[in-house]
């Protein structure tokens, strides 16, 4: 046990500041809101296409729907922690740019005190924000004179999770997560002037967050006969509340004279409270032993969400996903050899002009067990925008590696 807390206080201690530092994407779509959100759940669940709704075992965490920690084993302490590469690319009708970057993504702590209780801690993104977009443009009324603007943004949101499933009947689970937001979102605007009397203008625009939410899940089994079960799941959320403290600079360079003069400095007095939407899905899984197959469906209703930009809004999110668990029955349950495929479609959550930013992703698995450490791995492919009307196409493949290392606290011992 004391090695299991050691190994736990060492993982959490690094991931913190991995997790909370990371940027994981290059797409210009994470420029609206609070950033693009991160595929919810562990290794099992993104492997099978995003689901989670409906899942429910023994030895793997199911953070999408809290209702599923009564489902572990109660002799069972789960360390997860999940590391990702990933390989993003941006094309255009006139270019294209891409980037490869390789992170922790997450951590947890799961373990059931008893056969009706399961607890989980864990810390994992929660949106990322990373774009880059250049554009030379003529001084109106400037004759040839030119100006170059570049416009980044950096940051994202990192969450930090506790929660609980509990069986309220021997088929009935309740579960709730209770989440800490918090993050930075900043944009760098640079404009260069090419005239005779050259210049440079330097903004910083950062939001700093931190807020929080409730998630609530339920999961009902159903026993359809010795080895079969029908599971139906609900997740629901209450909105999120994020406060936001905003810091601007502004800097002027002169590069004649070398003189660069602070045209402001401000840190925002007033706070401004955002509310996040309530979102809410339902999931059924069918279980037969070795096969599971499972599907989601939900809703986020982000068009509640202000965003101040003239050319794009916030659009409600549909999203639908299916996956696929099978087990060889050759291999026996030592190896725990486990296959997964899963596919998933988002309607879109920004709206450009007349265009709905619609997204499409599909997955491969491959989970095994080595003594007491279980691997799931995964390979994921993810096409978000269009070409249409000078919009952007966002590529995204990744491969990921969740570890699980599985201890025994609560095993009770008889000498004979």
């Amino acid at each position: 046990m004391c090695r299991s807390i050691l190994i736990a206080m060492i993982l959490v201690l690094a991931t913190i500041g991995e997790v909370a530092a990371q940027n994981n994407t290059i797409s210009p779509y994470s420029k609206y809101g609070i950033g693009l959100y991160e595929q919810p759940g562990f290794g099992r669940n993104v492997s099978m296409g995003g689901t989670g709704i409906g899942l429910r075992s023994a030895n793997n965490v199911n953070n999408i729907n809290p209702a599923s920690y009564a489902s572990i084993d109660s002799t069972m302490v789960l360390l997860d922690i999940g590391l990702q590469m990933a390989y993003e690319r941006i094309e255009s009708h006139l270019t294209w740019g891409d980037k490869l970057n390789g992170n922790i993504s997450y951590f947890s702590l799961t373990l059931a005190p008893n056969q009706n209780l399961g607890i989980s801690f864990g810390i994992s993104p929660y949106t990322s924000v990373g774009y880059s977009i250049e554009s030379v443009e003529y001084v109106s009324g400037g004759g040839q004179d030119r100006y170059r603007s570049m416009v980044e943004g950096i940051g994202g949101l990192t969450r930090v999770y506790a929660g609980f499933g509990v069986n309220l009947l021997k088929n009935t689970s309740f579960g709730m997560n209770a989440s800490l937001l918090f993050g930075a979102k900043t944009e760098m605007q640079s404009i260069a002037m090419s005239s005779a009397d050259e210049f440079s203008i330097y903004i910083e625009n950062s939001d700093y967050y931190v807020g929080g939410k409730l998630d609530f899940g339920l999961q009902q089994n159903f026993q359809l006969s010795k080895n079969k079960n029908l599971t139906v799941g609900l997740i629901a959320s209450t909105p999120g509340v994020l406060k936001c403290e905003r810091v601007d600079l502004a800097t002027n360079t002169f590069y004649r004279i070398g003189a660069i003069d602070t045209i402001y400095f401000e840190d925002d007095d007033g706070d401004r409270i955002i509310h996040l939407p309530a979102t809410a899905g339902l999931g059924l899984s069918y279980n037969s032993g070795r096969f599971t197959l499972a599907g989601d469906f939900n809703y986020n209703p982000l068009s509640k969400f202000d965003v101040t930009s003239l050319r794009s809004k916030l659009m409600d999110s549909k999203s639908l996903s299916i996956g696929a668990e099978y087990i060889p029955k050759h291999f026996g349950r030592n190896l725990d050899l486990v296959f997964r495929a899963g596919a998933g479609y988002e309607s879109g959550t920004t709206k450009i002009d007349s265009y709905v930013l619609k997204s499409y992703r599909a997955s491969l698995g491959v989970g095994f067990k080595i003594r007491s450490i279980k691997f799931n791995t995964y390979c994921m492919y993810k096409q978000q925008g269009t070409l249409d009307n000078l919009l952007v196409r966002h590529h995204v493949l990744q491969f990921g590696l969740n570890l699980t290392y599985i201890d025994y606290w609560f095993q009770k011992r008889r000498f004979y």
